[in-house]
């Protein structure tokens, strides 16, 4: 439950789940079409632009809306939709000419309103995004430095910061992270976060408007420009040509910016060349999927940013589940919480792998643990538990314990060094030679091959 969360994080949260937990591919595109407004009471207000976008979200998802709304608040919450545009008299009947909820609305809006001035230039920065709460593993930990890097002394180190990765890996919270404490180091400073798609479409609004130099304005006057998803520029070579300009006046005028993508500088083929190069010229960092333990560690993180108690069963069920995508990962966690909250149910084992079999989430099959199969091996080798600790190098002994490392290599998402830690702190090398040694004494010894299948076979019932 979030009763303490602002109404951005409920927001957000609020299409974290519409994203991941439906299968109508237009909920989600529809609902990204309001923002939200103000809380007031058990009244949850957002607002839109078209009266044909209230009333398809009135009529189709309003009421789904309203139990996630009330299992993230932890009370009944009732949604109040307005229509900004109380002069609109499109017909409703051509709602399914448009296209399905752009994620920028093109329609038409005073030019004022689209180029801030200075003193009003809105940053888009999400305040929850920062350093402090971003989980530190392998995967990011180089990209991590850099951007605190950045964060710390803009403009002097690493001009542009070009960071890419798959979706979902945490880019997005890296660039909000610099970005908030930029503001928070140096609050006279101007900071622009904006998605390349926004930055397109404000340029063709400025065009339709004759009002060019209104956004050469804006964007060539900013201390720190965060751009997100550059990849998206692809094809559209005047955007392109307004955005080489406004890279080049930036960073001839020492201001920082920071880009994002889904690939290297050097793969972003449907780009200009010279775009390219310059992306090339400071420093380049990819995010990789994170591993097991990190998995883990960030869904003990945002239990505790949401004081949960997450059972440690529940957490490596969702971190096994989900390899790849932290987005995903967040949209189980999402999922298995409000699971429990419409059953009114404890979060248990049992319960977690209920919500995310049914809302198709990953591969949700028994969780092997390394203490299982320490503890099948031991009975099977007649040993004791704490001869897997032990430093013993006798041959019943560290056979049986080799043994187990293997399993847990090749039945575990764990790492070789966290494996050797649930051995007595043992070396990874270790943990390596003795996964080479039992495979191939398996392919020497058809009996020693057997016992080790058997045991696999068991652990997986």
């Amino acid at each position: 439950m979030m009763n303490n969360a602002n109404i951005s994080d409920i927001w957000e949260s609020l299409l974290n789940y519409v994203e991941s937990c439906t299968e109508d591919p237009g909920y989600a595109r529809w609902v990204k079409e309001a923002m939200p407004q103000s809380i007031t009471g058990n009244v949850f207000e957002i607002v839109v632009e078209k009266q044909f976008i209230k009333d398809w979200i009135d009529n189709k998802y309003k009421t789904n809306m309203e139990k996630i709304l009330s299992s993230l608040c932890g009370r009944e919450m009732k949604l109040l939709i307005t229509n900004l545009n109380t002069k609109d008299e499109e017909d409703r009947n051509n709602i399914m000419d448009r296209p399905i909820a752009p994620m920028i609305s093109t329609g038409e809006k005073p030019v004022s309103n689209i180029l801030q001035t200075k003193s009003t230039l809105q940053d888009n920065l999400i305040g929850k995004y920062v350093f402090e709460n971003f989980v530190i593993g392998n995967s990011n930990r180089f990209a991590h430095a850099a951007a605190l890097a950045v964060a710390e002394s803009p403009a002097k180190v690493y001009n542009p910061l070009f960071l890419y990765s798959d979706a979902g890996l945490g880019k997005t919270h890296l660039m909000h992270a610099i970005g908030n404490r930029i503001k928070q180091n140096h609050p006279e400073m101007k900071i622009l976060y904006i998605s390349s798609e926004t930055f397109t479409n404000e340029m063709i609004n400025c065009i339709q408007k004759n009002a060019m130099e209104n956004f050469r304005n804006k964007y060539r006057n900013i201390d720190v420009l965060l751009i997100d998803d550059i990849q998206f520029l692809r094809k559209k070579e005047s955007t392109q040509e307004e955005f080489f300009h406004t890279f080049n006046a930036l960073r001839d005028a020492n201001k920082q910016i920071i880009i994002s993508s889904d690939r290297k500088p050097s793969e972003l083929d449907t780009l200009e060349e010279r775009l390219r190069s310059r992306f090339s010229w400071g420093l380049s960092t990819d995010i990789q999927s994170p591993d097991l333990e990190t998995r883990m560690a960030i869904l003990r993180n945002m239990a505790a940013s949401d004081n949960i108690e997450l059972p440690n069963d529940v957490v490596l069920l969702m971190a096994s589940a989900i390899e790849t995508n932290i987005r995903e990962l967040e949209g189980a966690y999402t999922k298995v919480i409000a699971y429990t909250n419409f059953s009114n149910s404890p979060i248990t084992l049992e319960n977690a792998q209920k919500a995310l079999t049914e809302f198709n989430i990953g591969n949700v099959n028994k969780i092997i643990s390394i203490q299982e199969i320490q503890q099948l091996v031991s009975t099977t080798f007649k040993i004791k538990m704490d001869d897997f600790l032990a430093k013993k190098r006798t041959r019943n002994v560290a056979f049986p314990r080799q043994i187990a490392m293997y399993l847990c290599r090749e039945l575990t998402d764990y790492s070789l060094p966290r494996i050797g830690d649930f051995f007595g702190g043992r070396d990874h090398t270790t943990v390596i030679h003795a996964c080479e040694k039992i495979s191939k004494d398996m392919k020497k010894d058809p009996n020693l091959e057997k016992t080790i299948k058997e045991i696999i076979v068991h652990l997986k019932k």
